[in-house]
């Protein structure tokens, strides 16, 4: 590893087509067996399996958590997949990145951890509360959506990379000095 935290050189990476073929044959397994592929409906999930615990009975009665699955099942288990899976596919390609204040990041907003660790979280924050507010997630409508050919996945999907751009341009714009 490098000096300082930098991210190591990567071995290996899996080919994109690789990827995307597995991708592809995971979002057709999910859209088989239960509907469209997607996480966040894991947190409402994992609320319902608490509130059961400590003897709420809200499940039933709201109309909400009502048609959230009662028990983990396999498409619960995508959430901590893709940690684990991450994890993996940085362990196995030797690019763990173990900065964690970005260069880009401390050459806009400083070296603070808790700023950037607390930016992260609210933008966290938002994006699973808008995707719940909708009534899905952003993985779930573009990956499935597009995936069975449907316009609105195609036009969130388009509309997901234009506004990144935008913001990205906003939040890291160059300084005058």
């Amino acid at each position: 590893m490098k000096s300082g935290g930098q991210l190591l050189q990567p071995k290996k990476r899996l080919n994109w087509i690789a990827g995307g073929i597995l991708l592809g044959l995971l979002n057709a397994f999910a859209v088989a067996t239960y509907g469209a592929l997607g996480v966040s409906r894991n947190y409402v999930v994992a609320d319902g399996f608490l509130l059961r615990l400590f003897g709420s009975d809200i499940n039933s009665t709201n109309s909400y958590l009502s048609g959230m699955p009662a028990t983990a099942d396999w498409l619960f288990m995508i959430a901590p997949g893709m940690v684990i899976g991450g994890f993996l596919a940085a362990l196995l390609t030797g690019s763990i990145n173990t900065r964690s204040v970005p260069r880009l990041w401390k050459s806009r907003f400083g070296d603070s951890k808790p700023k950037r660790f607390a930016a992260a979280f609210a933008g966290g924050f938002l994006l699973l509360f808008g995707a719940r507010i909708a009534g899905g997630c952003t993985s779930g409508l573009v990956l499935s959506g597009a995936g069975q050919l449907a316009v609105a996945g195609f036009v969130f999907g388009a509309s997901i990379f234009a506004s990144g751009i935008i913001t990205a341009k906003l939040l890291y714009r160059r300084q005058a000095p």
